[in-house]
Parts: structure tokens; sequence; C-alpha cells
């Protein structure tokens, strides 16, 4: 069979890949081999088998069963092309992708061309730009899968930003903003890699801790945003004080799900806002 040239697509960000009906990779772009060999797909070199790999993805918890319908489907003539948007966890961190399947002949024999993008940054705080809840809720799921497989600690950290109101009231809701992306930016440099910082919403910010955290880390990080921080903001670009009530929860000691450990950090974080050190 004459082998379908995509040179072009190896200049697209998406990864880009050819099927034929068996499942078998027959092409594949550069972005496909490069995320491939950091072990996130199957490579044609590799004797990939695009189905095969989706049977493999659910089982290692991987959102795909909809996608090996969809590619069905497009290989065996019921649908001409089909669209979906999935998670899964890449690289220690969980994403959401979205695939196109259509149907490409080569020499009159039906195959499936496929194009993975990740759009997990669609699921940012538009004000802030950190992840925002959801990826928040699915970075905590994936971190507390791997802690229960591994043996290992992990854990969160809530921060709740102090007298948002009263900024708002005083200075007005754009230097409510300001204060809001100030804690964000400051709390995105003191973010290592492998911790997820995110805006939960309103004034309330989360870090989901990697598995086998360092717990002095989150002590540091509650005693940085107590003790807070002065950002130039504001019309007039005046200093302003801002200050953060933080509460702290590791799995498995304080909490063995999601739930227990919001619920555990959530309390943490007011005992220290009325000011009671219990956490």
């Amino acid at each position: 069979m004459k082998q379908i040239r995509l040179d072009f697509a190896d200049y697209v960000i998406a990864e880009i890949a050819v099927v034929d009906v068996q499942g078998t990779i027959v092409h594949c772009n550069r972005k496909w081999d490069s995320t491939a060999d950091a072990g996130g797909l199957l490579r044609r070199e590799r004797s990939g088998n695009y189905i095969a790999e989706c049977e493999a993805a659910i089982q290692r918890g991987c959102d795909v069963s909809g996608i090996l319908a969809g590619l069905r489907g497009v290989l065996q003539g019921d649908i001409p092309s089909f669209i979906a948007t999935y998670t899964c966890p890449f690289d220690g961190l969980h994403h959401w992708f979205q695939v196109l399947i259509s149907v490409v002949e080569i020499e009159g024999v039906r195959h499936a061309l496929l194009m993975h993008v990740d759009v997990s940054a669609m699921q940012r705080d538009a004000l802030t730009g950190l992840p925002n809840r959801a990826m928040f809720d699915a970075q905590l799921q994936l971190a507390l899968s791997q802690a229960k497989t591994s043996g290992a600690h992990t854990g969160i950290i809530i921060i709740d930003m102090n007298n948002l109101k009263f900024l708002n009231d005083k200075h007005g809701h754009h230097t409510g903003d300001e204060a809001l992306k100030a804690v964000a930016s400051e709390l995105k440099n003191k973010a290592g890699q492998g911790y997820v910082a995110t805006r939960i919403g309103g004034d309330e910010f989360g870090v989901v801790l990697p598995v086998g955290c360092d717990a002095f880390f989150a002590h540091r990080i509650r005693a940085h945003f107590e003790a807070g921080i002065t950002c130039t903001i504001g019309p007039a670009h005046q200093p302003i004080y801002v200050s953060a009530s933080v509460g702290l929860a590791f799995y498995p000691d304080q909490g063995t799900n999601a739930g227990e450990l919001f619920r555990t950090a959530d309390q943490s974080m007011y005992d220290h806002k009325r000011g009671a050190s219990v956490a």
C-alpha cells in the first residue's frame, strides 16, 4: 500500500495519525512521535495499534470508551466523522484532550485520520490565568489514585484571601481584581514543579500537592501568605497589604478521599482565620 504523505502535519502542534481498519497506526506526525516518546501514545515503529491502546487506556482509568466507539463507527462507515473531549492523566498531570476523527481513503481503502489536541488550557480561570476548580478536582483525584497505589502521601492547601470585600468597597472591584491577580502570581511563583496551584473560585485558591510531597512546603506556604504580601496596585499604584488564611490537609492522615481532605483543609483554614492555631 502506498504510504500517505502528511509532511505538512509535522508543523501542526496537534498529534495526528492515520489508522487502518484494524486500528494499526500506518502514519503519524512529529508531534505524535514526540508525545509517544514521552509515554503518552503508541508509535507506528513500535507496531502500535490505536484500538489496543484505547483498550489499555481504559484499564488505566482514561475515559476513552466513547472515543473507541467513535473510531470504530468511522472505520466501519457508520458515521463520517467523530469529535469528543476526554480526560486522561499524562506525565503526572491531569489533562483534557479533544480528538477529531474523520475518514480518509488510501487507494480506495477506508482509513481514519485522528487528531488529538491538548485543551487543558480551557480549564483556566480567566482573571488570574491559574487552572480552575475543575482542574483542581481532577488533579486531586489523580494524586489520590497515585498515592493509594504507591502508599505515599499527598494533600492540599486551601488559601482564602483576607478582606477582599473591604478592598472592593474601599478601592473598587478593579483593585480587588488586581489583588487577586497578585496573590495568584505569588502563589504560582512559590509553587514548585508538580505543585498544581489553582483558583477554586472567588477569593479562594487551592494547591494539589504532588505524590510523596514535602509537608514542610505546605507549612512554608501557610507562613508566607499569613504573614502577608505587599503589592502595588490600583489607579494610584499605591502599595496595598494583602494576607490570606491557609488550611492544610494531608492524605492519608487527615482524609482518605477528596471530600474529607477538602473539609479538613477548609476547617483548618477557618480556624486560622479566627486566629486559632490548631492545624
